[in-house]
C-alpha cells in the first residue's frame, strides 16, 4: 500500500524558517568565535617586540643655553621692567632673550655658556625684592617639569671660636643650614675673622635656620648665629621666602598681637663689593 505524501506550503514554510534560523545563529556564533581570535591575534601583534635596526636619531638638547626661573613672590611682576633691569645688570656678551612661557615662569635663553655659567654662579638674583630662583634644563626634560624650589645663597657663620673656623666644621655646619656646597678660603687671609662665610643650597619651602648649638670637645656649649647674602623679601612670622607677612596663613590665622615674630631683617648679611651686582665688559 502506498503512502500518500501531501504537499503543503505551510510545513515548507516552516521547516525554512527553522533552517534559516538555525543557520542564522551558527553564522552569529562563528562571528563571535571569528572576532575573539582576530583580537587574540591582534594584541598578540601588538605585544610582539618590535626591533629598530636602524640608526636612532640623534638627541639634541635645545635647552642647553637656557635656565627657568620663577620669582618668590605673590605679587605681580613687572615684566617688562624685569626684562630690562636683569638684561642691564647681567650684560652678557652675545645678548639673552627672555620669554614668560606659563604665568609667573621664565625662561632666561642665552648664546653663550659662559654667559649663562656667570649668571648661576652670581646669583641669588631679585627683582623688586623678589627672590630668582633658577635651574638649568636637564637634557631630554620639559622646562615646566624643571622644580623650581632650591637656591644657592652664602651665609655667614658667627660666634665661632678659632679653632672651628675649619672647611671641616663649615660642611657639618653647611649641611644643617641647607646643603653645602662651597666653603670660602679667601675670608680667611685676616688674622682676624669675624664670621666663616660658606655657600648652601637652600629649599625655600623651608623656614630659615637661624641659629645651632655646636658641643666643643672639652664639653663647652657654644651658640652660633646665621646671616644670608642678598635675601629677599621673606616672612617674618614663619621664615619662609616665598611671601612676606601680608599674606602668611600662620600670621593671619592668630592675634597679632600675641604671635612672636622669630624671624626679622638681622638675617640679612650686609651686602658685599664683589656680590656680582655689577660686571665690568
Amino acid at each position: 500500500m502506498c503512502e500518500l505524501f501531501v504537499f503543503s506550503p505551510f510545513n515548507f514554510i516552516i521547516e525554512s524558517e527553522v533552517y534559516v534560523s538555525h543557520f542564522a545563529i551558527s553564522m552569529s556564533r562563528y562571528d563571535d568565535i571569528s572576532n575573539q581570535l582576530s583580537t587574540l591575534n591582534i594584541e598578540e601583534e601588538e605585544n610582539e617586540a618590535f626591533v629598530f635596526e636602524g640608526e636612532e636619531e640623534e638627541v639634541i638638547n635645545k635647552y642647553e643655553l637656557c635656565l627657568i626661573g620663577r620669582f618668590l613672590t605673590e605679587r605681580s611682576i613687572n615684566v617688562r621692567a624685569m626684562k630690562t633691569k636683569l638684561a642691564d645688570v647681567w650684560r652678557p656678551a652675545l645678548g639673552i632673550n627672555i620669554k614668560e612661557i606659563q604665568q609667573g615662569i621664565f625662561l632666561f635663553q642665552f648664546y653663550h655658556r659662559e654667559d649663562m655659567k656667570w649668571v648661576l654662579r652670581g646669583g641669588p638674583w631679585s627683582f623688586d625684592s623678589a627672590m630668582l630662583i633658577l635651574a638649568e634644563v636637564p637634557e631630554g626634560e620639559e622646562p615646566l617639569n624643571v622644580p623650581l624650589w632650591y637656591t644657592n645663597i652664602w651665609i655667614h657663620i658667627f660666634d665661632l671660636p678659632t679653632g672651628l673656623m675649619t672647611e671641616g666644621v663649615g660642611k657639618q655646619l653647611g649641611d644643617f643650614f641647607g646643603e653645602f656646597i662651597e666653603y670660602d678660603h679667601k675670608n680667611n687671609t685676616s688674622t682676624w675673622r669675624e664670621f666663616m662665610r660658606i655657600k648652601v643650597r637652600l629649599d625655600v619651602r623651608k623656614s630659615l635656620k637661624r641659629k645651632k648649638k655646636i658641643i666643643k670637645r672639652n664639653g663647652e656649649e657654644i651658640i652660633v648665629s646665621c646671616k644670608y647674602e642678598r635675601l629677599g623679601d621673606f616672612c617674618f612670622s614663619c621664615g619662609i621666602l616665598s611671601h612676606t607677612e601680608r599674606y602668611c596663613s600662620k600670621f593671619l590665622n592668630q592675634d597679632t598681637e600675641v604671635l612672636q615674630k622669630e624671624w626679622g631683617s638681622w638675617l640679612r648679611a650686609p651686602n658685599r663689593r664683589n656680590a656680582g651686582l655689577v660686571r665690568s665688559k
